[in-house]
């Protein structure tokens, strides 16, 4: 910043607002998401060998109406 000049000026304005633009938590729901359902599929196939997917529709028909 040692010199008067207009650059540095518009150096540190962007500097700000960069700063300010960033979030508390580095990532958004929508990834969070992502994560889950990427974690998931790969436990579908072991799931539907111990449970019967009929089971399954049966659950979840009955957790969706509560």
């Amino acid at each position: 910043m040692g010199s008067a000049d207009i650059q540095s000026l518009a150096d540190l304005g962007n500097s700000f607002e960069l700063v300010r633009s960033m979030r508390a938590v580095p990532f958004t729901r929508d990834v969070v998401v992502q994560l889950a359902v990427i974690t998931l599929v790969p436990v579908v196939p072991l799931l539907l060998t111990m449970v019967s997917l009929e089971e399954l529709f049966k659950g979840f028909s009955k957790w969706c109406s509560d």
